[in-house]
């Protein structure tokens, strides 16, 4: 299925508010929700000022979107986790489907991911791995951040949503979380 995006010059002022926010195909669809677009796009850039390291979120975020099948989760992200410092070979075999790393932290994170994300229609995960990493705060964030992701993955892919082209969103992850902050007067 690919639905039919409403372009920018047919949004009304509401959705455009949302959609100068976040300037991408994901609120172009979010936008025809009647009242979800901007909260959505909250939650998701509020995990940017949360309680785990950017890595660890980025990663996480990549994980679902390789698991999922959602490339314009790992379109976003990939340059955003080699932003805060992962490596390019740990985006890959993330990405990649990779289950051990050669890092005890990176494969308990994943390997949780992957538990919750089978957890949807088998046994719910089990944390006892990444308590040894995490603390109950961190590894709560994780599990919600995994479940956005999981949602935005399935309204990606249902509607046939489609990455920009390449370099459109430069910087839009930072911008919007900025743009955000000085909303609610963070900055």
């Amino acid at each position: 299925m690919s639905i039919v995006l409403p372009t920018v010059a047919d949004l009304c002022p509401t959705q455009r508010e949302a959609f100068d926010l976040f300037p991408a195909n994901l609120t172009r669809g979010l936008v025809m929700t009647r009242n979800s677009a901007k909260p959505y796009l909250a939650l998701g850039l509020s995990f940017r000022d949360g309680g785990l390291a950017p890595e660890i979120r980025e990663l996480v975020i990549l994980r679902v979107g390789a698991v999922t099948h959602a490339q314009y989760e790992i379109h976003h992200h990939a340059p955003e986790a080699q932003r805060v410092g992962v490596p390019a070979e740990v985006i890959d075999a993330v990405v990649s489907g990779a289950d051990s790393f050669g890092d005890e932290r990176l494969d308990a994170l994943i390997g949780f991911v992957d538990d919750l994300l089978a957890g949807i229609t088998n046994a719910p995960a089990d944390a006892a791995a990444v308590q040894k990493f995490y603390s109950d705060n961190e590894i709560a964030e994780i599990v919600l951040l995994t479940g956005h992701y999981a949602m935005t993955a399935l309204f990606l892919k249902t509607l046939g949503i489609t990455a920009e082209g390449e370099g459109e969103t430069k910087d839009i992850l930072t911008t919007a979380t900025n743009t955000l902050r000085s909303e609610e007067g963070q900055n």
